[in-house]
């Protein structure tokens, strides 16, 4: 770390050879030294949020607790009834930037992707190819400061059903043009929660390409899809082993490669890609949601099934959600959520309505899948994970 000294009452705070360094006493009762103004310590004795000891500074002949703030969520979920008019649903804690809908019954309708970088009507479907969609204002008309807000059609607001809204923040809206890879790419990113919403337009005339995903540190996944055309959903992830393949989110095809990261890791500024027409289209719009590991919020990775009750230790943090998918085997892109519990399941990939399920936990450091699912758990087979706290 770097040294900074300044002139006056002021120190150097790396200084380790003389009693101007700092000093941070840590202990209880017994150890703790003789307080003077302006001291802090780290009291043993005390909590504060989820830490068991708390910051405390000396001021006025009394120490002061430095509290913990828990940071402001960057994922939420949302359980809403329909009612076939203007639905406003809130209570999120926060602005959602990429809201993704599904119906849990009783009808099985298609999940619609909405987000503030392509604007309120215009949706995507995780289970089909079909290109984005410009609905009217019967869709999602409105994002919100603490949730947004649905009209009537009955995909996402049918009067007796209910609905899930899986959400996160990216940067409210606010997009910024990243001029970092070889083509040019609209980016809103928010870096603390290792998200970012990235629009590119394809040039593969040009042949391979890379463009800016805005985060600081290399994306662990990436999900692109073919705004104007029926095509494929992209999942790659470092998780894989394999940088040159992928998996389908609209689809139960195992991995398989097709080498759209153009044999190419993406790194702290860019995302490479191929010229294959899935990700790199000439003239074609794409959007691409990318994500990094960030400790205690987001966790990607993979899992070997057992065939018996399987705990997935190692996240850092008790998921509020976890989408699986097999690698190995054709199986369906289970979503579990703790709002809906655990002992129900959606799927990316199909238009199903909430399913059954037991044996799964969300656990305290992980989850837990049961021994009675190849979906989940078959023995000898390899499954990759999202997990949200």
């Amino acid at each position: 770390m770097a040294t900074t000294k300044v002139s006056g009452e002021l120190v150097d705070l790396n200084e380790s050879t003389s009693e101007s360094g700092l000093k941070m006493p840590s202990g209880t009762e017994v150890n703790r030294p003789t307080p003077v103004a302006g001291q802090i310590r780290n009291n043993t004795n005390e909590t504060s949020a989820s830490s068991a000891s708390c910051m405390e500074y000396y001021n006025s002949g009394a120490w002061q607790k430095i509290n913990n703030v828990p940071l402001p969520p960057e994922f939420g979920i949302a359980l809403y009834n329909g009612n076939s008019s203007t639905n406003n649903i809130t209570g999120l804690g926060f602005a959602p930037d990429w809201v993704w809908i599904k119906e849990r019954g009783p009808s099985s309708e298609q999940s619609n992707l909405y987000d503030t970088s392509r604007g309120v009507q215009k949706f995507i479907v995780s289970n089909s190819t079909a290109a984005e969609v410009t609905g009217s204002s019967n869709r999602l008309n409105a994002f919100g400061s603490d949730g947004f807000t649905v009209g009537s059609d009955n995909e996402i607001n049918d009067s007796g059903s209910t609905y899930v809204a899986w959400c996160w923040k990216a940067n409210g809206g606010t997009t910024s043009s990243n001029g970092n890879g070889s083509i040019t790419s609209t980016v809103q990113a928010n870096d603390a929660a290792g998200f970012s919403i990235i629009q590119y337009t394809g040039a593969n005339s040009s042949g391979t390409g890379t463009f800016g995903h805005g985060l600081s540190t290399a994306p662990s996944v990436f999900i692109i899809r073919d705004l104007e055309n029926n095509s494929n959903w992209i999942v790659w992830a470092s998780a894989f082993g394999d940088v040159t393949k992928n998996l389908q989110l609209q689809s139960t095809s195992s991995l398989f490669s097709s080498n759209i990261a153009n044999s190419t890791a993406p790194s702290s500024t860019v995302i490479s890609i191929s010229a294959d027409n899935d990700v790199n289209n000439d003239g074609k719009a794409y959007i691409c949601y990318a994500f990094a590991d960030v400790s205690g919020y987001s966790k990607f990775g993979t899992y070997s099934g057992t065939g018996s009750s399987n705990p997935i230790t190692g996240l850092g943090f008790q998921p509020q959600y976890v989408m699986i998918k097999s690698t190995t085997s054709s199986e369906d892109w289970a979503i579990f959520d703790a709002s809906r519990g655990a002992n129900l399941f959606l799927t990316a990939n199909t238009t199903s309505a909430d399913q059954s399920f037991s044996g799964f936990s969300f656990d305290t450091d992980g989850f837990t899948v049961p021994s009675t699912s190849g979906m989940t758990n078959g023995s000898g087979q390899t499954y990759f994970y999202m997990a949200f706290k």
